[in-house]
């Protein structure tokens, strides 16, 4: 599994089925997963939900393998600029 990037990020803006598989983001601050901000995530590949508005993606760091719907604008890149507005204890 290769860390995501910030142009993956922008080419799904508008369509998040264009999310990679084999892919990791992590969950921003800013989206509809604040609560989860900061965990690892990457998109499931059997079954769940792919539609242009959210797909289903898999939270790495947990014992439950918990799934979100997520949308590009949730995630950000894995190091990227953002993580340092993450509330990170």
């Amino acid at each position: 599994m290769t860390p995501g990037t910030s142009e993956q990020l922008a080419a799904a803006a508008h369509d998040a089925r264009e999310l990679p598989f084999d892919t990791f983001f992590v969950i921003g601050a800013a989206g509809d997963w604040r609560h989860l901000a900061g965990q690892r995530v990457y998109r499931r590949r059997n079954g769940g939900f792919f539609l242009p508005d959210g797909v289903s993606m898999l939270l790495i760091d947990t014992a439950t393998r918990q799934t979100i719907i997520a949308q590009a604008s949730d995630l950000i890149a894995p190091g990227s600029t953002d993580q340092g507005a993450l509330p990170l204890e």
